[in-house]
Formats: C-alpha cells, sequence, structure tokens
C-alpha cells in the first residue's frame, strides 16, 4: 500500500481515528483540545478555525486525525535501502568452475532486516511487535471531512503527536484509504 495521486487528489492508505470531541482553549491562540477515540487527549494550534462539538454535541461534519501507513509497523524491509554495490571490487576469478560462488554451508544473516527475516519469523511474535509499534507516539494529520469519503488536511503549528491510550484501543482503529483533496 502506497499513497498516490489521482484526479488532482491524495489517496492515502492509513490508520484513521474519529475525533470525538474539540473544544477551543480560552486565549488569543487557536489552540484546541482534540479527544479522538483510542487516543490520549492531545492540543492543537492552528490558524483554522474549528467547529467545536462533542459526543453530546454532534456535528454533520466528521474529523479524522490518521497515521499514515508504513511499512515499517508491521518489520517489512525497504528494498531501497539496500547497500549500494557500484564501488564493489571484489573479483569473481576466485570461483571455481564446478562450484557456486555462494556458501550454503553457513546461515544467511539476517540482521539487516527490521526484525530479522520476515519470513523466519513466528507470526505471534509479528503480532506482538506490530502492537508495541503502534503504542508508539506517532506523527498524524489533522483531516476534516468535505464530501462523502474526501478530506481536507487541517495545518497545525507544530507536529501533531498522538499516542494510542493502551493496546486495547486496536479496536478503535481503522484502517483504509483516504482520498485527500
Amino acid at each position: 500500500m502506497a499513497p498516490r495521486f489521482a484526479n488532482c487528489r491524495l489517496h492515502l492508505p492509513c490508520i484513521s481515528f474519529r475525533i470525538t470531541e474539540v473544544r477551543r482553549k480560552s486565549g488569543p491562540t487557536k489552540e484546541y483540545r482534540i479527544k479522538a477515540d483510542g487516543l490520549h487527549d492531545l492540543f492543537i494550534t492552528t490558524a483554522e478555525t474549528i467547529v467545536q462539538y462533542s459526543r453530546a454535541k454532534p456535528i454533520q461534519q466528521a474529523f479524522l486525525l490518521v497515521r499514515p501507513w508504513d511499512r515499517y509497523l508491521l518489520g517489512v524491509p525497504d528494498f531501497a535501502e539496500q547497500p549500494d554495490f557500484t564501488d564493489d571490487t571484489e573479483s569473481t576469478g576466485d570461483w571455481s568452475e564446478a562450484g557456486s560462488p555462494v556458501d550454503d554451508s553457513q546461515p544467511y544473516d539476517l540482521s539487516g532486516f527490521p526484525g530479522g527475516s520476515p519470513v523466519e519469523e513466528e507470526p505471534v511474535f509479528r503480532a506482538l511487535r506490530f502492537m508495541v509499534r503502534l503504542g508508539q507516539p506517532f506523527d498524524a494529520f489533522l483531516l476534516a471531512q468535505q464530501r462523502v469519503r474526501e478530506y481536507k488536511r487541517i495545518a497545525s503549528d507544530y507536529n501533531i503527536v498522538p499516542q494510542v491510550k493502551d493496546i486495547t484501543s486496536v479496536d478503535d482503529m481503522d484502517i483504509r484509504t483516504i482520498e485527500i483533496l
């Protein structure tokens, strides 16, 4: 799953969290306290005006905090980060005629892959590693719904860095591709 542009829109694979409450903090700045399902409360400062709402006083427009999808969450290696072998001066003249240059007697060193080999690792350990990574703070975008399944990003003065409340908050996450205008 990779982000892509089509028809002047960004199609962003992400993990989304529905915002349940927006409250403006008193003062001259436009600082808002944001509550979202499954996340710790956080404050956002923006030049834009955001409609205040809560579960007791809902509105029609939906707001989301989204975490762009990152293959690192699953421990999948990024082959674009492989070493550059263009300056490899190793001679191939030592290869025997009958044999192969590969020595199969030694196990492969897979320490370069995040989390070891994605093939050999037990599914339970991969799932646990995934859960731990989901629990770490992450950079997010604040999105406001414009039309059905179309969103607009609300710019923030600072990075938005939410954190999942606890591991049971996984039920509050929605993995999908969002269309951003």
